[in-house]
């Protein structure tokens, strides 16, 4: 790594096509994963005839161990040092752990009891998850080595979050029209997982981490130094707070194969849905980058969730009855969405830069380690909501099961007024975040010594 990272000219402009490219192809992969169980590990086990409250517990099973493990490896990223970088080696890890656990995820024999098929998914699961820790941590946490400019890191950002969209959208076509062709879900799942093993090799081969840490960053981060990190980082945890609940919430994502089997008739309408739901987020990610140019990034988020509150309960008043209707509403609930989708994560850096200065502190490992455990929790507990409230609808497992009359209309309802109410709740959260994009490049530039802290503060919108 460039002994000059955190210069005044050490970092500047010093990102590559090649590794914005690789940046993105990385994110292609690593969804394609994560959008495997996000959106079809609830459909599958009750396909091979778990319960849906089954499948609720083994969510929260597994939550127990992700409790442990990412703050763990959180730590453990500030505190190991490899030769060849902080972020990579974990991520050349993760080539080989995160294809094999998924699966084996996807791999439960069907001719055995629903016990046997319980303890497979719990153990699959577990290994799913420490897998997929090993990497998302590190992808995240490598736009601060990478580079210090504050619109450059934008820019990768904002590459990763189209490619995860691409990811989400291939997925969501290739289970439907691929499950039958191919024989079932393992001969599918494997397929996919090739693809996303290959388009995550190339940053591993490709990016050069230039931010080389100060002594003063190299030091060892103790229990004491990360609580207290964590306690002055108020930011990260409301942004994430409020995330959470959104996640938790928004059922409609992780039932997707319910709604298109038995609101629509039509499980080939999961590929539709996800074109429908998943193009404007690509299209709004090439120009996110050009819009926080102009508005400041929190802004756009915050009126993108407000506008997605109003658009998803004209879809619910529309109904799924009318096809044209359902499509069109569809459409015009997923703009806001997308660009919320692609601004997700850009506010972890952000965090990362303000933790640093706000406590003295630099912790990457931690700040990228609690977003991926909040974006792993509303995975998991949006599995134990949708799961729950399927069984408190009468749901019964087994694909091919006939469903109780009125069933559709249920599920219909609970897709969308609790998505509804998971956001107006956020908005009432986020209300309390404060961060913007002049202050944030501020505090990084007071990070790596361009400014001192009054300069930096003499600067600011708004004092912290």
């Amino acid at each position: 790594m460039s002994k000059t990272a955190g210069t005044k000219t050490g970092t500047r402009g010093m990102v590559t096509g090649l590794e914005k490219a690789s940046y993105g192809l990385y994110f292609l992969g690593q969804n394609i994963f994560f959008m495997l169980i996000f959106m079809y590990m609830n459909t599958y086990f009750t396909d091979v005839g778990i319960s849906a409250l089954s499948v609720a517990g083994i969510a929260l099973i597994v939550k127990v161990w992700d409790a442990v493990n990412d703050p763990i490896f959180g730590g453990v990223i500030d505190r190991v040092r490899f030769k060849k970088g902080k972020f990579l080696p974990w991520l050349r890890i993760s080539l080989v752990g995160i294809p094999i656990a998924t699966c084996l995820l996807f791999a439960i024999p069907t001719e055995t009891s629903e016990v046997v098929k319980i303890i497979w998914a719990c153990i699959a699961y577990v290994l799913w998850d420490t897998a997929y820790t090993i990497c998302d941590v590190p992808i995240f946490g490598l736009v601060t080595t990478i580079t210090s400019v504050q619109q450059e890191r934008t820019t990768l950002n904002a590459i990763g979050r189209v490619c995860a969209m691409i990811a989400a959208m291939l997925v969501m076509v290739v289970i439907p029209v691929f499950r039958s062709m191919l024989g079932g879900w393992t001969a599918t799942v494997v397929m996919l997982s090739v693809i996303g093993a290959i388009t995550m090799l190339p940053i591993c081969l490709t990016a050069k981490e230039r931010v080389a840490p100060s002594v003063e960053q190299e030091q060892a981060v103790g229990l004491k130094e990360m609580f207290r990190y964590m306690k002055t980082n108020k930011y990260l945890l409301i942004f994430y707070s409020a995330m959470l609940i959104v996640g938790s919430l928004n059922i409609a994502s992780n039932l997707g194969m319910y709604i298109a089997r038995y609101c629509l008739n039509n499980e080939a309408m999961q590929g539709v849905l996800g074109i429908i739901g998943l193009l404007p987020s690509i299209l709004l990610g090439v120009f996110i980058p050009m819009f926080t140019k102009k508005v400041d990034k929190f802004k756009l988020y915050y009126w993108g969730v407000a506008a997605t509150v109003v658009l998803v309960a004209v879809k619910f008043v529309v109904g799924y009855h009318n096809l044209t209707g359902f499509l069109i509403t569809s459409t015009l609930a997923a703009i806001p969405v997308g660009m919320t989708a692609t601004l997700n994560f850009m506010f972890t850096p952000d965090c990362a830069e303000y933790g640093r200065y706000k406590s003295g502190i630099s912790a990457p490992g931690i700040t990228f380690a609690t977003q991926t455990f909040f974006v792993k929790l509303q995975s998991a507990l949006v599995v134990v909501v949708g799961s729950g409230m399927l069984a408190a609808i009468g749901f019964v497992e087994g694909e091919g099961a006939v469903q109780a009359e009125g069933f559709a209309d249920k599920l219909w309802t609970i897709s969308n007024v609790l998505p509804i109410a998971g956001m107006v709740i956020a908005l009432i959260i986020l209300r309390g975040y404060k961060l913007n994009d002049h202050d944030v490049e501020l505090m990084a530039k007071c990070n790596s010594g361009e400014i001192t802290r009054e300069e930096a503060q003499a600067q600011m919108i708004n004092q912290y």
